[in-house]
């Protein structure tokens, strides 16, 4: 209930001004003078102040004003005024006092005038929660301003962070990133970039293997001289040299081709390097990180990635566990990414027990990215202002994800390849939501699509489905 005190001599005047604000609250309180204002002040904090700006005795309402305004910076005070002392008013908005009004004022005028004021104290303490629920999700969880929030409270996450802070107070060895799709390979990388003091003040280069044709990755990464090959028209500077000092983030390694792999076993060794057409060696002090969600030991036995350069990307390992095996981060990052879309998309959105409760209980194959994608979809398609069970399709979100994923690279490569890598997604993505309406059953399930037992199996296998 809102609480509102009137501060004037003129009983009459007070009383008149009780009636009115009586449609908004019970609870007012009247003072006759600054000593008994000053007195309540003490006590209570008010929701609107309206005070008579010439008080007996020669009192200052604008001294009133300024030692509210002190004491309480949120509540709005509204001066009541005749109308030769307008100048006065002005002066007592100048030192904090929110809008005067002259005492011919009409009912449904000082009326629009509370509303207002009750509104704009209502918003002012809206923000200070709001500041406030930041700045405790600031101290609750990792955060650096040059880099997105690493959200989460389960041990695994913690003996990681651990792991960041220590990695980054040794600014030359290099890291290997493993995880599944999703589970913030690129985050841990940049964290451990801002927790290095020295590399901290230079570049963080991310570089998509993936995307990149062969003869394009060499060109970007060691650079090349005029003329190395057809529209060289220019020397270029690749990022090796361009992040001295800072950090490379080679994101899916795996994917480095077999052709540049010596060639960056060599900077990796000698921290030197030659650019496209060039002769001249060039040193550079950077910092690599790599980072896949493929498995590169299996890669050496089929002979796609070299043994020596793995081991010596590998001196500091980190596996990043999927969303599946810290249940305890999903909590957290859904809070997280709730107050996100609060504010982005300018909405609030209500998650009963059962909502939190099938989000806890189910996987998430595609991981943080995967949660992210639902609540920001939930923030825009939700018909309601409570989410409902019925507003969650994992099946929809699965599909969805394994797009997003994929067509952002796909562009990038040729038509034949790009043909495949979509074709084998989805060809991964189907079995396994066989798989998983038939309960694991195989026989069902290659009966359902079409294929023999062995043929299934094979693809099973393939793809890694447990």
């Amino acid at each position: 209930m809102s609480k509102i005190l009137i501060i004037d001599d003129d009983r009459t005047a007070r009383k008149g001004l009780y009636f009115i604000l009586k449609t908004f609250t019970s609870n007012i309180f009247e003072a006759a003078s600054t000593a008994e204002a000053e007195s309540y002040l003490q006590k209570n904090e008010f929701d609107v102040i309206v005070s008579d700006l010439r008080l007996p005795k020669e009192e200052d309402g604008i001294a009133l004003v300024k030692e509210i305004k002190q004491m309480y910076p949120l509540t709005p005070i509204l001066m009541v005024t005749a109308y030769g002392s307008v100048n006065s008013a002005v002066e007592a908005i100048k030192a904090g006092a929110y809008d005067y009004i002259t005492k011919d004022f009409s009912k449904e005028e000082i009326i629009l005038k509370i509303k207002k004021m009750l509104e704009t104290r209502r918003l002012w303490l809206s923000n200070i929660r709001l500041s406030e629920e930041v700045s405790a999700l600031k101290d609750k969880y990792i955060y650096k301003p040059s880099y997105d929030k690493i959200i989460g409270e389960s041990s695994q996450l913690k003996k990681i962070l651990d792991m960041v802070t220590r990695i980054g107070k040794d600014k030359d060895s290099t890291v290997l990133i493993q995880g599944e799709s999703g589970t913030g390979k690129e985050l841990i990388a940049r964290a451990i970039h801002y927790n290095s003091v020295e590399r901290s003040k230079n570049k963080f280069v991310v570089v998509d293997v993936a995307n990149m044709p062969a003869s394009l990755l060499e060109s970007q990464l060691f650079g090349h001289e005029k003329g190395a090959f057809t529209d060289a028209r220019e020397k270029h500077i690749g990022y090796f040299e361009k992040a001295n000092k800072g950090t490379i983030f080679l994101d899916e390694i795996g994917d480095f081709p077999l052709s540049l792999q010596v060639k960056l076993l060599r900077f990796l060794q000698e921290k030197t390097f030659i650019r496209v057409g060039g002769t001249d060696p060039l040193y550079s002090d950077v910092r690599i990180i790599g980072a896949t969600n493929r498995n590169l030991e299996q890669m050496i036995e089929e002979g796609k990635f070299r043994e020596d350069l793995f081991y010596r990307l590998n001196v500091i390992n980190i596996k990043l566990p999927p969303l599946r095996e810290r249940k305890n981060d999903i909590l957290p990052l859904v809070d997280y990414f709730r107050m996100k879309y609060e504010i982005s998309k300018n909405r609030k959105l209500y998650f009963p027990q059962d909502v939190i409760e099938k989000l806890l209980n189910y996987d998430w194959p595609g991981n943080i990215r995967q949660l992210k994608n639902l609540i920001e979809r939930l923030y825009v398609l939700s018909p309601g202002n409570t989410v409902s069970i019925n507003d969650i399709n994992f099946d929809n979100i699965n599909n969805s994800t394994i797009l997003e994923e994929t067509s952002e690279n796909l562009y990038n490569l040729p038509l034949k390849e790009a043909k495949r890598k979509l074709l084998e997604q989805f060809e991964q993505d189907y079995i396994k939501n066989k798989l998983e309406k038939n309960e694991g059953n195989i026989s069902k399930t290659s009966t359902d699509i079409g294929l023999s037992r062995e043929a299934l199996s094979k693809k099973i296998k393939k793809y890694d489905m447990k």
